[in-house]
């Protein structure tokens, strides 16, 4: 088993941005954690995403918003428990914080913490994953610099992983077998949601896709949050009696996903989900680059420019209110979908 090069003392590990980047770096924890790679850890995340850390041997969870991400949620309530969360961490005394984005503002979240060193990743000027980061002030030193030809975030964190711990690897963490099909009909998870209206995949065909999975008597799970649940019994429409319909909490919606044989999301944190359960997935990729967020060996990915000549656009679209408005995503065919999950 690999061995980390020194032990630290207490390592603070930032988790401050979407549902995906916290379900990926989940798993880091857990396999840096695995490496023996500090006597104690800390996971500064948000709340919605507390239960992913809450495993991981001597691991404290502390939560609160962050003013980053796609949706922020930060109000003066949410800054006072930013800022409660930051003096109980520096109350703490960590030896070390971790940061897997390499953006100025993880910085400076690290310096309310009171870390007294910062371990950051880096990302070369042309790497893709430079595209959604802030440095104006220049990257600092990076643990490691990824290169642009390593563009898939789940191999750039293994590089960090590797510089901390000798040898470890994202891929040799402990989860669930992927599941296969045993003579019964394939259970197919579908989370039809994402941050951004530029990544939703059209409704006519999700029911499509649906029509073809139940017409294969695959037993068929949709999922969202519970203030998703009117918009998904809209989606469905006449075909909601013919599918499990789930809209409940995060921790609820992992535990099922555990159950499935495929999940089938957009670009969002429910392919990722799928990923860590040990679950194969397929991700609809919409305006960025397809290999960046695509899932490794349990996961596949398609997508589609639509012939838009901005494509990839990092979820930027300079294509609204033209007529190649979100072709990218629009332009995936059921078809693709469909032999995606059966191959």
């Amino acid at each position: 088993m690999a061995v980390a090069a020194r032990t630290e003392n207490l390592a603070c590990l930032i988790v401050a941005r979407n549902l995906g980047d916290a379900v990926i770096q989940s798993r880091f924890l857990q396999s840096l954690a695995a490496g023996g790679y500090a006597r104690g850890y800390i996971a500064w995340t948000r709340p919605q995403t507390a239960f992913l850390f809450r495993d991981i041997p001597e691991c404290e969870v502390v939560a609160s918003q962050f003013p980053v991400g796609t949706q922020k949620q930060f109000g003066p309530a949410a800054a006072a428990g930013l800022l409660a969360a930051a003096w109980h961490i520096r109350r703490r005394r960590i030896s070390v914080t971790l940061d897997l984005i390499g953006d100025m503002r993880e910085r400076l979240f690290a310096r309310l913490a009171g870390s007294p060193r910062l371990i950051h990743i880096g990302w070369a000027p042309d790497h893709p994953f430079s595209r959604l980061i802030r440095n104006p002030l220049g990257s600092g030193r990076p643990q490691v610099e990824v290169p642009a030809s390593v563009p898939n975030i789940y191999d750039a964190y293994d590089l960090m992983l590797a510089s901390l711990v000798p040898g470890a690897s994202m891929q040799s963490a402990p989860a669930p077998r992927a599941q296969e099909p045993t003579g019964r009909p394939l259970r197919v998870g579908i989370h039809p949601f994402a941050s951004q209206e530029c990544k939703l995949w059209p409704a006519g065909h999700w029911r499509e896709l649906v029509r073809e999975l139940l017409a294969q008597q695959a037993t068929v799970y949709a999922f969202g949050a519970p203030s998703d649940r009117p918009a998904l019994l809209e989606l469905l429409g006449e075909l909601v009696s013919q599918v499990q319909v789930a809209t409940e909490s995060l921790q609820q919606f992992a535990d099922r996903t555990a159950t499935l044989d495929v999940m089938v999301g957009l670009d969002s944190f429910s392919t990722h989900m799928a990923a860590r359960q040990g679950v194969r997935s397929v991700t609809i990729n919409a305006g960025n680059p397809p290999e960046l967020w695509a899932v490794p060996r349990t996961g596949r990915t398609v997508w589609s420019s639509g012939g838009c000549s901005s494509f990839p656009c990092f979820n930027v679209p300079k294509c609204e209110a033209t007529p190649l408005e979100y072709a990218c995503v629009r332009s995936i065919a059921v078809r693709q979908v469909i032999e995606s999950i059966n191959s």
